[in-house]
């Protein structure tokens, strides 16, 4: 089988990109998800953003041929819960999500490796992300496996779930 191809996402790729948010999300959350059609709407309009060259944010597409295997959102980081000024050199990990018809192939450690990789040449030092404590232990043995250590902070989503942030050292080349 090919390798998935990694590169950045382009305005063309937004749509795809949304699709395999949204399969992810459906199936990890066993079609069960309150909030869909805003968040799928809040995620797409991020997407756009990412998009456009002069956005600090930017996004990655795995693409296997045609299809759209896979996705990860990156954003500067923000003193003050994501609403204060840029912290520079550190990234922040909004979305990071493979189509649930290819979980378990290593798409993800692929597409993270690249996410870390992406982000040193950006000049990243620290990267953050978070993720349900109790709902997502494949995941969480994905961040491990890339030096990725729970920060200690942790809060409760929109729909009353645990959530704990992450956060590594990227290595400098």
């Amino acid at each position: 089988m090919p390798p998935v191809d990694m590169r950045l996402g382009t305005g063309g790729d937004v749509d795809d990109a949304a699709s395999v948010y949204e399969r992810a999300n459906l199936a990890r959350r066993q079609g069960r998800w309150p909030s869909r059609a805003a968040r799928v709407a809040h995620v797409t309009a991020s997407l756009h953003d990412a998009a456009h060259q002069e956005a600090a944010s930017w996004f990655l597409i795995g693409r296997d041929g045609t299809e759209a295997v896979a996705i990860a959102l990156v954003h500067p980081f923000r003193a003050d819960g994501g609403s204060g000024d840029v912290i520079m050199g550190t990234w922040f990990v909004s979305l990071i999500y493979v189509v649930p018809e290819r979980w378990g192939e290593g798409i993800g450690g692929r597409l993270l490796d690249v996410v870390i990789d992406e982000a040193k040449r950006r000049g990243c030092h620290h990267m953050y992300l978070w993720t349900h404590e109790h709902q997502n232990e494949r995941a969480q043995r994905l961040y491990r496996s890339r030096r990725f250590a729970p920060s200690g902070r942790a809060m409760h989503d929109g729909e009353g779930q645990l959530i704990r942030e992450w956060c590594c050292e990227c290595e400098q080349p």
